[in-house]
């Protein structure tokens, strides 16, 4: 089964949605330098190297884990802000969300001997059936090499499309084969999952997902990047984490902006501001002014 490969320095924005509209996955190669790999590996392999295996029944019993990525590598920071990965979670969230967030950055490494992982779509996390819309995308990003042997992600094509609960045939069944460096992007109710590793080295993958901006993230944003630290984020990535308002009046601070927590203004003193869309502001707007008409008939 060919994947659905593009190269990220050259593809067209249309022909990218249009694969992951129709497939519910893609690849970008060549999404990072080899230079900035290096960087990656750099700044994140003592957290690797640190932390224990996972003893979990679905993050596995050889597979490391390291989160809050953002406060341990600035590499995953330009990553999480891609240009054209975030055009491409752009257009399946953005339709039904005021803005999109980040909902969880994790490394994931495969060790040699670890079984495959249970294939599941990830918009299990959210306990809707029959979603009408995506609630999240998945950009796992190849650290090393992902080959057949090692671990690379299983993919189900297709089956962001499917009934809930319909099993995969096996001719159904493919894996993301790419390159370090390259990235694969995934509807989450796609069915994937980590695969076997039957070689004698690692298979390391960095995932950044994102869900719509008023869902609860898997990850919490706020913990894992107090002020103290986003303060020193760019100010898109401080938005993708959650410091900012999802409109109508989702997510503020004091009835603020949480944004000013982070550029030291306090206007917690001040009153309570409305975050709303234009429809709504049209709308009370009309509900006031009738208000008013009818306050001023009455004083006649």
């Amino acid at each position: 089964m060919k994947l659905a490969n593009f190269d990220a320095n050259t593809c067209i924005i249309d022909d990218v949605v249009t694969a992951i509209d129709d497939l519910g996955y893609v690849v970008l190669n060549n999404a990072i330098e080899t230079s900035d790999i290096e960087r990656l590996r750099n700044e994140l392999e003592p957290h690797f190297g640190y932390r224990a295996t996972s003893q979990a029944l679905f993050f596995g019993y050889n597979t490391k884990r390291i989160e809050a990525l953002f406060a341990k590598s600035e590499m995953t920071q330009k990553m999480a802000v891609h240009p054209l990965v975030v055009k491409t979670v752009g257009h399946i969230l953005s339709p039904n969300c005021d803005y999109f967030q980040i909902n969880l950055t994790q490394g994931i490494r495969i060790n040699p001997k670890e079984a495959a992982q249970i294939l599941h779509p990830d918009s299990a996390l959210f306990p809707i059936s029959h979603k009408p819309f995506e609630f999240q995308v998945n950009a796992m990003w190849a650290y090393s090499d992902f080959t057949r042997d090692n671990g690379a992600t299983v993919i189900v094509p297709g089956s962001h499309k499917w009934q809930e609960g319909r099993e995969p045939k096996p001719e159904e069944i493919t894996c993301a084969i790419m390159p370090a460096g390259s990235v694969l992007i995934y509807a989450a109710s796609l069915l994937h999952g980590g695969g076997a590793n039957i070689t004698n080295t690692v298979r390391t993958g960095i995932t950044i997902s994102y869900c719509l901006g008023w869902l609860r993230q898997s990850e919490n944003q706020y913990l894992s990047y107090p002020p103290e630290i986003a303060k020193n984020f760019s100010p898109e990535l401080q938005k993708l984490i959650g410091y900012a308002v999802h409109r109508p009046n989702l997510g503020w601070v004091h009835g603020h902006d949480p944004m000013d927590l982070l550029t030291g203004d306090d206007h917690s003193y001040l009153g309570a501001q409305d975050f709303l869309t234009d429809p709504q502001k049209k709308l009370l707007k009309n509900y006031h002014d009738n208000q008013q008409l009818v306050l001023t008939s009455h004083s006649l």
